[in-house]
C-alpha cells in the first residue's frame, strides 16, 4: 500500500491520527476519511495489503497502538504506537510487545519516540504524508510549507522487518526481527549509525535493548574510506548517471542496493537486511529526484528523499 494523505489548515491531532490508523489498517475509500482531510487530494493505491491490524485504540491521548505480524512467525507481531498528540509530529513508537490490556509496551526501540527523527505535521496550515506499509513494514514521509521529512537528517521514519542473519537470531529463541531506522539519518551520518533494535544479543551473548540497541546502516563495499560504514561511502563517492548500469535492451537502470544492519561497535556482524522483506532500497547518490517513479523487475518504486535532495531510497508501490 501506499498512500498520499493530504490534509486541511486547522486540521486536528484527533483526525490526522484517525485518518492515518485507517489507512494503515487498510481502509482504501478517501470519502471514509475525517473532516480534516482534503479529499480531492488525498489518495490510496493498495495493489498490496497494508498489513497492519488495530491492536489497542486506546494506547495514550490521541494515540494507538497497530500490530503485523514477522514473515516467519505469524503468531507474533511488530507493535507500533502511532502518537499525534506531541503538536507537529506524528510519532512511530517501536515496541517489541504491547499489552492492549494494561496500556504498555516492553522494550522501546531507541529514538522511536523523540520527535527530531519524526515526522512533522500542522494543525496550523495544510500539508501531506505519504505512507507506505504492507505486512512487512511501515514508512512515513511528511511535507508542509517546503518542509521535507524528519528536523533530524530530512528523512522518512518507521518501522522495518529485518532478516534473520546470526545463528542465535531464530524464531524459537523469540529475538524481534524488526527496528526503527530514519532513511535521513543512514544517508547523512558519517558513521552509519541510523536506527535501533527492541532487542538484540551481541557478540559477548549479552542481550541489549534501548540506546544499548544500536544498528548500522551497510549497503555493500564501495568507496575507499575503511574508517566509515560502507552506507555513508556509497552516497558519498558513488553519484551521478555514471553509475548506471547496462539492461538487456542496450539501455541502461539504476542499480537498486539492499539495506544491511549490523553492529558496528565491536566488530562488523551483519544481523540481516530489510530489502528483500520491504523492497526498500539505496540508489546513488544524483541519479533520481524526490517521488519520482523508477521501475525494477517491471515494478514501480516511488523515489525518496534521504538528508539532502541527490540521496535517494526507493520504496515499491502500493
Amino acid at each position: 500500500m501506499n498512500a498520499k494523505y493530504t490534509y486541511l489548515a486547522g486540521a486536528t491531532a484527533a483526525n490526522i491520527l484517525a485518518d492515518l490508523v485507517a489507512i494503515l489498517t487498510s481502509e482504501t475509500n478517501v470519502n471514509n476519511l475525517s473532516a480534516s482531510c482534503n479529499k480531492p487530494f488525498t489518495t490510496i493505491e493498495s495493489i498490496t495489503a497494508a498489513g497492519w491490524t488495530l491492536h489497542d485504540a486506546a494506547a495514550g491521548t490521541n494515540a494507538k497502538c497497530l500490530r503485523a505480524p514477522l514473515a516467519d512467525d505469524a503468531a507474533t507481531f511488530k507493535y507500533v504506537v502511532i502518537d499525534t498528540n506531541t503538536a507537529g509530529y506524528v510519532i512511530t513508537k517501536v515496541y517489541e510487545t504491547w499489552n492492549a490490556s494494561t496500556h504498555v509496551g516492553t522494550n522501546l526501540a531507541f529514538n522511536s519516540d523523540v520527535v527530531g527523527y519524526q515526522q512533522r505535521v500542522s494543525t496550523t496550515v495544510a500539508g501531506s504524508i505519504y505512507l507506505f506499509a504492507t505486512a512487512r513494514f511501515m514508512l512515513l514521509a511528511s511535507l508542509y510549507s517546503g518542509q521535507w521529512g524528519s528536523i533530524t537528517n530530512s528523512g522518512p521514519s518507521g518501522c522495518f522487518e529485518r532478516t534473520r542473519q546470526c545463528a542465535w537470531d531464530t524464531v524459537a529463541a523469540g529475538w524481534p526481527p524488526f527496528l526503527f531506522c530514519n532513511l535521513g539519518d543512514l544517508a547523512a551520518i558519517s558513521d552509519g549509525l541510523s536506527a535501533y533494535a527492541p532487542r538484540y544479543m551481541d557478540r559477548a551473548r549479552t542481550t541489549l535493548s534501548g540506546s544499548s540497541a544500536p544498528l548500522y546502516g551497510y549497503t555493500g563495499p564501495f568507496g575507499a574510506d575503511a574508517s566509515k560504514p560502507s552506507v555513508y561511502r556509497m552516497f558519498t563517492q558513488l553519484s551521478g548517471v555514471s553509475q548506471r548500469v547496462p539492461d538487456e535492451t542496450g539501455g541502461y537502470v539504476i542499480p537498486f542496493y539492499p539495506i544491511t544492519f549490523l553492529n558496528y561497535a565491536t566488530m562488523p556482524e551483519p544481523y540481516g537486511e530489510i530489502s528483500s522483506l520491504c523492497d526498500v532500497w539505496a540508489l546513488p547518490q544524483g541519479v533520481a529526484a524526490n517521488l519520482d517513479v523508477l521501475q525494477k523487475g517491471g515494478l514501480d518504486f516511488i523515489c525518496l528523499q534521504g538528508s539532502t535532495t541527490t540521496k535517494m531510497f526507493a520504496v515499491r508501490k502500493g
